[in-house]
């Protein structure tokens, strides 16, 4: 059986007696918990998460559209009982029991984007050639979005929403200020594969080694919370020059 799929826009010839099957609140038929609510032309799930997406049924597949088109085979629909393959292929059963203590597991606070208040400033203060080094790092987020795309437990795709982020490099040599500058992802493009870029933040910057004449910073841009990544060496000279290659 073959489970999620790429596919195209059908909403306009959706089938509306089984989109109205589907409304209410959906939970695991082996656990109970709560999968999805369908409420109107979405569906919501229950962790903090995870972005509400417009759904409609079409032919015998559900078709959720996040920031992607997915569709899923369904194997059986009834009032209380679905069925369908996920990306896995494998046939998920959900019930709808009438279960209505479940409606709070949606009632929870959903961020605004997941790395909202995650600002990160460090000072680091070293040592090389005799003299005496200071690196200033801010990172912080911008209201640009980033949307990362991931599985719920039972296979379904969803997105999560984070922010994209600006990094601020101050560099002092002997306390005197040489270098200044604030950093977006755009200036790593050339460094990455075609399209990565725009599912990706600047996620850490930091001191790799120093010199006498220059310190050696690592800048790590990649999809947040994730272990891709691509680490960009930045060398910064005492005259202010920076020069960059991927490590």
């Amino acid at each position: 059986m073959a489970g999620c799929r790429r596919g195209g826009d059908t909403s306009a010839n959706e089938d509306r007696q089984a989109k109205s099957m589907l409304q209410g609140i959906w939970s695991d038929d082996e656990n109970d918990n709560a999968v999805f609510m369908a409420k109107g032309d979405s569906i919501f799930y229950p962790d903090s998460s995870s972005q509400p997406a417009k759904f409609w049924i079409y032919g015998d597949s559900l078709y959720i559209k996040g920031s992607q088109l997915n569709h899923y085979l369904i194997t059986k629909q009834a009032p209380h009982l679905f069925k369908f393959v996920n990306d896995m292929g494998e046939e998920v059963k959900l019930v709808n029991n009438g279960d209505v203590s479940l409606k709070a597991q949606f009632d929870v606070y959903r961020p605004y984007a997941m790395n909202v208040f995650r600002t990160v400033e460090t000072d680091t203060l070293f040592n090389a050639g005799g003299s005496r080094w200071e690196l200033r790092v801010k990172i912080e987020p911008t209201s640009d979005k980033v949307v990362k795309t991931d599985y719920n437990d039972v296979g379904i795709e969803v997105d999560n929403i984070y922010l994209d982020t600006r990094a601020r490099v101050t560099l002092l040599y002997d306390g005197v200020q040489i270098y200044s500058h604030e950093f977006l992802k755009s200036e790593f493009e050339r460094f990455m594969p075609q399209g990565m870029l725009q599912k990706s933040i600047i996620r850490d910057i930091d001191v790799d080694n120093a010199d006498a004449s220059s310190v050696y910073l690592d800048a790590t841009v990649g999809i947040p919370d994730a272990t891709s990544s691509y680490v960009v060496e930045m060398r910064i000279q005492r005259d202010g020059k920076v020069a960059m290659k991927l490590k």
